[in-house]
């Protein structure tokens, strides 16, 4: 088996919700056991999932409270509508799965990641699958301990608190969806589609700016979670998505502009410029100069490609070196308070989002202008010129 979806992300996260999910089906089954003393039972089954759903929401305040509304109001839905009691518990059990896995990327931050590992669509499915068949068995193995503690003459509060805590082990279980064959942040999994494809300078520097990338993610992984993390974080990914593309576009210009090549188009000018002038006919002298003048334009068009080749390199450098002072300011604000850290990283957010605008908009306008130029020394293409009819051909036709 691959030892991609082995791989086991974020353990301590994935056991911290674990525990969270024990203690909460412990206080859930403590809740079913007052609710049947008083008279209003509350099935297990929809407790313990509506439980470990508010337990282990994650993210700000908004997030915490949506996902808390939707664990008790979705997980409760499929008793209200007369379900079999196995597709009851099954389904509610799925959307805890599936709102776990919501939790584990809210606490991240969705916008906010940068080199990171993410669940996507397959994960909230996986969660939800999980969620369903592990609270069906973990329902099975509840009642079996809660049968054997009943023999043992257990006390009540002991016993609920047990049985709650195994079927919240089971529903907990369910989050490790959220942590296995996470799919690759989009920008790295690009870059690193991209960066063998490339040679040379433009190789070094893509690879350079995807380990910036990288350090800048993990330097913005311990910062807290605010509104400019997340867009420093776009940010980022934009510098490193446009210098990877900006190189990729390169990559199949670079055989044309080896110096061989060059050389080997000058050589066969200059043949065809020795040919037309040893040879004596005046049709093929004329076509051999119409050849050796194509072939001087081409080896022109070579150097002007070598100009603006360096304009894309100085370019690419030019945002590697953005990425660098990323990487720099990023590490001075892992030290101090809280509210200085959310401070500096609006202020760092705004300058670094000023000057990635400012440099694509120079770098676009150079890059019009100098390609305006060049087609600008294009000479226009001139009407062929009739020239004067022969009069011989015009006898010759008429005496046929």
């Amino acid at each position: 088996m691959n030892a991609t979806i082995l791989q086991l992300h974020h353990r301590e996260a994935f056991e911290r919700t674990v525990t969270r999910a024990i203690a909460a089906g412990a206080g859930a089954g403590l809740v079913q056991l007052v609710s049947t003393r008083v008279g209003l039972p509350v099935p297990l089954s929809w407790l313990v999932p509506a439980a470990v759903v508010l337990a282990c929401a994650r993210g700000d305040r908004w997030d915490r409270l949506l996902l808390g509304g939707l664990g008790v109001g979705l997980t409760a839905l499929p008793y209200a509508l007369g379900m079999a009691p196995a597709w009851t518990v099954a389904s509610g059990a799925a959307v805890a799965g599936a709102l776990l896995v919501r939790a584990r990327l809210s606490e991240r931050g969705a916008e906010g990641q940068v080199a990171e590992a993410r669940p996507t669509l397959f994960h909230f499915g996986l969660g939800g699958a999980l969620g369903a068949g592990l609270c069906l068995a973990g329902l099975e193995v509840a009642r079996v301990f809660a049968a054997r503690l009943a023999d043992m003459a257990t006390p009540a509060l002991l016993a609920a608190g047990v049985t709650g805590g195994i079927l919240g082990l089971f529903v907990g279980l369910s989050a490790v969806a959220a942590h296995l064959a996470l799919s690759a942040d989009p920008v790295e999994a690009r870059a690193e589609e991209l960066i063998p494809r490339l040679a040379g300078d433009f190789r070094t520097q893509c690879e350079r700016a995807l380990s910036l990338y990288r350090q800048c993610g993990q330097s913005l992984a311990l910062l807290p979670r605010e509104p400019a993390r997340e867009e420093l974080a776009r940010t980022l990914a934009r510098i490193t998505r446009d210098a990877v593309e900006l190189a990729a576009e390169w990559a199949g210009v670079e055989a044309q502009l080896e110096e061989r090549a060059q050389a080997e188009l000058q050589a066969e000018r200059e043949e065809l410029e020795r040919s037309a002038r040893a040879t004596t006919d005046v049709v093929a002298r004329r076509q051999l100069e119409a050849a050796a003048a194509s072939l001087a334009e081409e080896v022109e068009r070579l150097g002007e490609l070598k100009q603006r080749r360096e304009r894309i390199l100085a370019r690419l450098r030019a945002e590697v070196a953005l990425l660098e002072r990323a990487r720099v300011a990023l590490l001075s604000l892992r030290s101090g308070q809280a509210q200085l850290k959310a401070a500096e990283l609006s202020a760092l957010a705004r300058r670094f989002r000023a000057l990635s605008s400012v440099q694509w908009e120079e770098g676009q306008g150079l890059d019009t202008v100098a390609t305006q130029a060049s087609l600008a020394h294009i000479p226009p293409v001139q009407p062929a010129e009739e020239g004067p009819p022969v009069p011989g051909g015009i006898s010759r036709i008429r005496d046929s």
